[in-house]
């Protein structure tokens, strides 16, 4: 038996993460006849600065992506006949899984800052910039209703050097902000960094295993001899311990004959270039997905303060784009040295987030699941925290919905519903009831109602998306 310090030393000296190799063990359940039902997974797309309506409007329906555009009824097109915005063209060929969804609105989320409604984007409340979550947030929520071996994996652009943040934008529940990786490098090597063979990886994750037994012995040992108050904060301790611990046992319970196809390492996982960092966060994300690692993702992917160098757009922050003109029906104006303007730049970060998206939406189209493939089973949310503009009003959030979740939710649509203060307008409340309900989870209702609107359409899925 190792002494602790030759644990330590042991495990200081292996390469690897404490993680062992996640590996597809339901593929030998699958030969042994076993019927197996594939799960549900869910992945949230955030970005800044708005989601312009104009810029994901399909071609001949371009008077729905007007500024000042009253929709008055719903309006449910097939996307069948109609060719994509030219900054969607990635996702032409996946057209019959795509939803484009217009004027939702989210006042009940609405802040006094226009620029994010923060955790309220995905919790549909009121959160002011700084305060902590008052409650789940619908990520969250998926999280909890499909665990996996991590029940939620968050990846965020972030700064060159950052490693870890807890973004004002997903939660557990109140006061639990859930954390996102800002580092690829770090991210890879916490998720997959065991993945390769050899005797030593094996003793460094058997170490590890052994390590936190330790660890929590050592805490629960500790707790005996400390006063109530000690003890409640030793126990937050042992409850993270013991969670690795057991995240290891499942993880090192798989069978590691199959092997998990994982991106390889490159120089874009430790790159400054903050584009090539978000690329790396989405080829994580489609291998952990694949890997089974997590059935629930959410990708922050810029915030206000970052820059796309990676995209030409250095010159100015994605705040200073915010602020460039970009009306529908005025002329434009020349904002880069290039001669690049608001419409342009917004164009240009629109078709790379879609580009990333459609990537991983083909990744996992590639994979065999039951009668079809992954994306069959997952759903891809694109939308904004400030909504359809900068300066956010919060009365729309206009979304792109990729997959259908095993046919629970119909595709192919441009679904617009009635504007903010007509008759029928939904919420993204409803949004998130609606995708409750799909997971086989339902509700009634999810986050706050806005007291504007009636109430009891705010608490039911949305019947045009249900399938």
């Amino acid at each position: 038996m190792l002494n602790r310090r030759e644990l330590l030393k042991q495990l200081a000296m292996g390469t690897g993460s404490a993680l062992l190799a996640p590996v597809l063990g339901k593929l030998h359940a699958e030969a042994k006849g076993a019927k197996q039902v594939p799960p549900k997974r869910f992945v949230f797309v955030v970005r800044a600065n708005g989601l312009r309506p104009w810029g994901i409007v399909p071609k001949g329906l371009e008077k729905y992506g007007e500024a000042r555009h009253k929709q008055e009824t719903v309006l449910n097109k097939s996307l069948k006949e109609h060719k994509l915005h030219e900054t969607m063209s990635a996702l032409e060929p996946l057209k019959d899984k795509l939803t484009i969804i217009q004027d939702l609105s989210g006042r009940a989320a609405a802040v006094s800052d226009p620029h994010g409604a923060n955790f309220g984007t995905l919790g549909v409340y009121r959160s002011d910039n700084g305060s902590p979550p008052a409650a789940e947030t619908i990520d969250g929520a998926l999280a909890k209703a499909m665990p996996g071996i991590f029940p939620h994996l968050g990846f965020k652009m972030g700064r060159a050097g950052d490693l870890i943040a807890h973004p004002a934008l997903s939660a557990w529940a109140k006061g639990k902000p859930l954390p996102f990786y800002c580092s690829p490098m770090m991210a890879y090597q916490e998720l997959f960094g065991s993945l390769a063979t050899g005797k030593k990886l094996k003793a460094a994750a058997a170490l590890n295993r052994h390590l936190l037994d330790f660890m929590v012995d050592d805490v629960k040992r500790a707790k005996k001899a400390l006063p109530g108050a000690e003890k409640e904060k030793l126990d937050r301790y042992l409850e993270g311990f013991e969670a690795l611990r057991d995240r290891q046992v499942k993880l090192a319970k798989l069978d590691d004959s199959v092997r998990v196809h994982i991106p390889s390492v490159t120089d874009k996982y430790t790159s400054p270039i903050e584009t090539h960092r978000l690329e790396a966060h989405f080829d994580l994300a489609a291998a952990a997905l694949i890997a089974g690692l997590t059935n629930v993702i959410t990708v922050d992917a810029d915030d206000l303060d970052g820059r796309y160098s990676g995209l030409g757009l250095g010159e100015k922050s994605i705040h200073e784009i915010g602020h460039l003109s970009d009306d529908y029906k005025e002329g434009r104006d020349t904002n880069f040295k290039d001669g690049t303007d608001g419409i342009g730049a917004r164009n240009i970060v629109r078709k790379y987030h879609i580009e990333l998206l459609a990537g991983l939406a083909n990744k996992l189209n590639k994979v065999p699941e039951g009668s079809g493939t992954m994306l069959d089973n997952t759903l891809i949310v694109y939308l904004s925290d400030a909504g359809q503009q900068h300066h956010a009003n919060y009365q729309s959030f206009p979304m792109l919905l990729i997959g259908n979740l095993n046919k629970r939710l119909k595709t192919g649509r441009y679904l617009h519903y009635p504007t903010y203060g007509q008759t029928g307008n939904r919420t993204i409340g409803s949004l998130y009831t609606t995708l409750l309900h799909a997971a086989g989870k339902p509700r009634e209702g999810f986050g706050q109602v806005d007291l504007q609107l009636p109430q009891d359409e705010q608490k039911a899925p949305l019947s045009e998306l249900m399938a």
